[in-house]
Protein backbone atom coordinates (compact mmCIF):
# COMPACT_ATOMS: atom_id res chain seq x y z
CA UNK A 1 0.00 0.00 0.00
CA UNK A 2 2.74 1.99 0.88
CA UNK A 3 4.13 1.74 -2.92
CA UNK A 4 1.03 2.64 -4.27
CA UNK A 5 0.67 6.15 -2.09
CA UNK A 6 4.11 6.71 -3.27
CA UNK A 7 2.97 6.13 -7.25
CA UNK A 8 0.15 8.52 -6.59
CA UNK A 9 2.90 11.45 -5.25
CA UNK A 10 5.43 10.39 -8.43
CA UNK A 11 1.85 11.05 -10.52
CA UNK A 12 1.60 14.89 -9.09
CA UNK A 13 5.04 15.50 -8.64
CA UNK A 14 6.40 13.84 -11.89
CA UNK A 15 10.10 13.48 -10.80
CA UNK A 16 10.83 11.47 -14.53
CA UNK A 17 9.79 10.85 -18.29
CA UNK A 18 7.77 7.65 -16.84
CA UNK A 19 5.51 9.55 -14.32
CA UNK A 20 4.96 12.78 -16.89
CA UNK A 21 3.84 9.85 -19.08
CA UNK A 22 1.61 8.43 -16.60
CA UNK A 23 0.30 11.68 -15.16
CA UNK A 24 -1.20 12.29 -18.86
CA UNK A 25 -3.23 8.95 -18.31
CA UNK A 26 -2.81 5.25 -19.08
CA UNK A 27 -3.95 5.87 -22.87
CA UNK A 28 -1.01 7.99 -23.43
CA UNK A 29 1.23 5.93 -21.06
CA UNK A 30 0.94 3.07 -23.30
CA UNK A 31 1.31 4.77 -26.63
CA UNK A 32 4.85 4.83 -24.92
CA UNK A 33 5.95 1.94 -23.47
CA UNK A 34 3.55 -0.68 -24.86
CA UNK A 35 0.75 -2.65 -22.88
CA UNK A 36 -2.58 -1.05 -25.11
CA UNK A 37 -4.31 -4.36 -25.21
CA UNK A 38 -4.82 -4.65 -21.63
CA UNK A 39 -4.89 -0.42 -21.31
CA UNK A 40 -7.91 -0.32 -19.94
CA UNK A 41 -9.14 3.44 -21.79
CA UNK A 42 -12.24 4.46 -23.50
CA UNK A 43 -11.43 7.61 -25.88
CA UNK A 44 -8.62 8.52 -23.60
CA UNK A 45 -10.38 8.09 -20.04
CA UNK A 46 -9.59 5.36 -17.81
CA UNK A 47 -12.10 2.07 -17.84
CA UNK A 48 -15.15 3.15 -15.24
CA UNK A 49 -15.59 0.08 -12.50
CA UNK A 50 -18.28 -1.81 -14.62
CA UNK A 51 -17.71 -5.03 -16.99
CA UNK A 52 -20.95 -5.76 -17.33
CA UNK A 53 -20.90 -6.25 -21.09
CA UNK A 54 -21.15 -4.59 -24.08
CA UNK A 55 -23.52 -1.61 -23.27
CA UNK A 56 -21.30 -0.46 -20.26
CA UNK A 57 -18.20 -0.78 -23.18
CA UNK A 58 -20.14 0.83 -26.14
CA UNK A 59 -21.45 3.37 -24.06
CA UNK A 60 -18.18 4.80 -22.45
CA UNK A 61 -16.52 4.92 -25.93
CA UNK A 62 -19.22 6.83 -27.67
CA UNK A 63 -20.61 8.80 -25.19
CA UNK A 64 -19.38 12.31 -25.00
CA UNK A 65 -17.46 12.15 -22.06
CA UNK A 66 -16.30 8.73 -22.06
CA UNK A 67 -18.04 8.03 -18.83
CA UNK A 68 -20.37 5.42 -17.33
CA UNK A 69 -22.55 8.38 -16.49
CA UNK A 70 -23.33 9.16 -20.28
CA UNK A 71 -25.73 6.47 -20.40
CA UNK A 72 -25.88 4.02 -18.11
CA UNK A 73 -24.64 1.76 -20.54
CA UNK A 74 -23.77 -0.69 -17.69
CA UNK A 75 -27.68 -0.36 -16.99
CA UNK A 76 -28.81 -1.46 -20.45
CA UNK A 77 -26.77 -4.84 -19.81
CA UNK A 78 -28.20 -5.68 -16.21
CA UNK A 79 -32.09 -4.83 -17.05
CA UNK A 80 -32.02 -6.05 -20.86
CA UNK A 81 -28.98 -7.97 -22.05
CA UNK A 82 -28.58 -10.55 -19.75
CA UNK A 83 -31.95 -11.93 -20.71
CA UNK A 84 -32.04 -10.99 -24.38
CA UNK A 85 -29.39 -9.94 -27.38
CA UNK A 86 -29.96 -6.44 -28.96
CA UNK A 87 -28.59 -6.03 -32.39
CA UNK A 88 -25.51 -4.02 -32.51
CA UNK A 89 -27.93 -0.85 -33.92
CA UNK A 90 -30.86 -1.43 -31.43
CA UNK A 91 -28.03 -1.15 -28.79
CA UNK A 92 -26.62 1.83 -29.77
CA UNK A 93 -29.77 3.47 -30.38
CA UNK A 94 -30.77 2.92 -26.97
CA UNK A 95 -27.54 4.37 -25.46
CA UNK A 96 -27.63 7.51 -27.78
CA UNK A 97 -31.66 8.12 -26.57
CA UNK A 98 -30.60 8.07 -23.00
CA UNK A 99 -27.47 10.24 -23.68
CA UNK A 100 -29.85 12.72 -24.84
CA UNK A 101 -32.05 12.69 -22.05
CA UNK A 102 -29.56 12.87 -19.61
CA UNK A 103 -28.26 16.03 -21.32
CA UNK A 104 -31.61 17.66 -20.10
CA UNK A 105 -31.48 16.18 -16.86
CA UNK A 106 -28.24 17.46 -16.11
CA UNK A 107 -29.26 21.03 -16.79
CA UNK A 108 -31.88 20.93 -14.43
CA UNK A 109 -29.53 19.29 -12.06
CA UNK A 110 -30.87 16.47 -11.11
CA UNK A 111 -29.06 13.36 -9.17
CA UNK A 112 -28.79 10.42 -12.12
CA UNK A 113 -29.83 8.11 -8.95
CA UNK A 114 -32.99 9.25 -8.95
CA UNK A 115 -33.58 9.81 -13.08
CA UNK A 116 -36.19 7.13 -13.07
CA UNK A 117 -38.60 9.34 -11.61
CA UNK A 118 -38.14 11.69 -14.08
CA UNK A 119 -40.30 11.19 -17.07
CA UNK A 120 -40.38 13.89 -19.92
CA UNK A 121 -43.82 14.37 -18.97
CA UNK A 122 -43.55 15.20 -15.62
CA UNK A 123 -40.11 17.44 -16.31
CA UNK A 124 -42.70 19.23 -18.87
CA UNK A 125 -45.28 19.92 -15.38
CA UNK A 126 -42.45 20.89 -13.28
CA UNK A 127 -41.18 23.24 -15.55
CA UNK A 128 -44.54 24.64 -16.10
CA UNK A 129 -45.11 25.41 -12.84
CA UNK A 130 -41.89 27.78 -12.89
CA UNK A 131 -43.49 29.17 -16.09
CA UNK A 132 -41.95 27.13 -18.64
CA UNK A 133 -44.10 26.85 -21.44
CA UNK A 134 -41.76 23.48 -23.13
CA UNK A 135 -43.03 20.34 -24.29
CA UNK A 136 -42.02 16.61 -24.11
CA UNK A 137 -40.86 17.23 -27.61
CA UNK A 138 -39.21 20.41 -26.97
CA UNK A 139 -37.12 18.79 -24.30
CA UNK A 140 -36.02 16.11 -26.35
CA UNK A 141 -34.74 18.54 -28.69
CA UNK A 142 -33.08 20.40 -26.34
CA UNK A 143 -31.50 17.36 -24.87
CA UNK A 144 -30.29 16.92 -28.76
CA UNK A 145 -28.58 20.33 -29.42
CA UNK A 146 -26.52 20.11 -25.71
CA UNK A 147 -25.12 16.75 -27.27
CA UNK A 148 -24.86 18.25 -30.67
CA UNK A 149 -22.56 20.80 -29.39
CA UNK A 150 -20.77 18.57 -26.91
CA UNK A 151 -19.84 16.52 -30.36
CA UNK A 152 -19.30 19.09 -31.57
CA UNK A 153 -16.43 20.82 -29.03
CA UNK A 154 -14.63 16.64 -29.21
CA UNK A 155 -14.61 16.60 -33.23
CA UNK A 156 -12.98 19.69 -33.42
CA UNK A 157 -10.79 18.67 -30.77
CA UNK A 158 -9.51 15.68 -33.08
CA UNK A 159 -11.78 12.66 -31.45
CA UNK A 160 -13.27 10.47 -34.04
CA UNK A 161 -15.14 8.12 -33.65
CA UNK A 162 -13.33 6.15 -36.87
CA UNK A 163 -9.76 5.63 -34.56
CA UNK A 164 -11.00 5.08 -31.15
CA UNK A 165 -9.28 2.09 -29.79
CA UNK A 166 -11.32 -0.86 -28.36
CA UNK A 167 -9.30 -2.25 -25.06
CA UNK A 168 -8.87 -5.96 -26.26
CA UNK A 169 -8.52 -6.97 -21.98
CA UNK A 170 -12.56 -6.08 -22.42
CA UNK A 171 -13.24 -9.66 -24.41
CA UNK A 172 -10.43 -11.89 -22.47
CA UNK A 173 -12.15 -11.47 -18.89
CA UNK A 174 -15.49 -12.89 -18.28
CA UNK A 175 -18.45 -10.62 -18.05
CA UNK A 176 -22.11 -11.29 -17.72
CA UNK A 177 -22.76 -10.90 -21.38
CA UNK A 178 -20.88 -14.46 -22.63
CA UNK A 179 -21.96 -13.41 -26.25
CA UNK A 180 -19.79 -10.14 -26.66
CA UNK A 181 -17.08 -10.26 -28.75
CA UNK A 182 -15.09 -7.47 -30.94
CA UNK A 183 -17.02 -7.53 -34.06
CA UNK A 184 -19.84 -6.70 -32.38
CA UNK A 185 -18.35 -3.84 -30.97
CA UNK A 186 -16.97 -2.37 -34.15
CA UNK A 187 -20.11 -3.43 -35.85
CA UNK A 188 -21.94 -1.01 -33.49
CA UNK A 189 -19.35 1.39 -33.33
CA UNK A 190 -19.74 1.47 -36.79
CA UNK A 191 -23.08 2.57 -36.91
CA UNK A 192 -22.81 4.89 -34.23
CA UNK A 193 -20.19 7.22 -36.23
CA UNK A 194 -22.91 6.63 -39.23
CA UNK A 195 -26.11 7.94 -36.84
CA UNK A 196 -24.05 10.78 -35.50
CA UNK A 197 -22.97 12.21 -38.33
CA UNK A 198 -25.23 11.06 -40.69
CA UNK A 199 -28.99 12.13 -39.35
CA UNK A 200 -28.25 15.65 -38.22
CA UNK A 201 -28.00 14.37 -34.57
CA UNK A 202 -24.46 15.45 -35.28
CA UNK A 203 -23.65 19.28 -37.15
CA UNK A 204 -20.79 19.32 -38.85
CA UNK A 205 -18.65 22.74 -38.16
Amino acid sequence: MEEYIKAAGYIVSQPNDFYKALARGVEHAASIYGGEDFALAFGGNEMPGYHTGPGAHLGALIGARHSHLDNGGYGVDQKTLVNRKMKPEELIDTLLEEERWRQVLSSLVVCFFARGIYSPELVTRLLGVAGFDLSPDDLQRIGREIHNEKYRFKTREGFSLDTVRIPQRIFETPSPISWMDERYIKEALKYAQKEIKGTGYFLES
